[in-house]
């Protein structure tokens, strides 16, 4: 039998800032924001125009696609840890 690791034997509480249902909202948000990024790169270089502002799209993508990657990261990391507790 494992040992608990709280010495009081409760559930500790979660933020709601750092919930799984929250953490798949942002992921779900960021991916929306991903992909609007796209089709502003797509806009942005199929116009003469706008070919300088092209950066902004870019940087757009590349800071959703970091907070959706680590969004990520975490639920998995949480889902594999639930599981290995599970088994023990």
């Amino acid at each position: 039998m494992k040992l608990a690791q709280n010495p009081f034997f409760r559930k500790a509480v979660t933020p709601w800032h750092d919930s799984d249902l929250f953490c798949i909202a942002v992921a779900a948000v960021m991916a929306l924001v991903f992909s609007f990024g796209r089709i502003g790169l797509r806009v942005a270089s199929g116009m003469e125009a706008y070919h300088g502002y092209g950066w902004i799209p870019i940087l757009l993508m590349v800071l959703s696609g970091m907070v959706l990657a680590a969004n990520i990261i975490r639920i998995l990391i949480r889902m594999a840890g639930r599981r290995s507790d599970e088994e023990e």
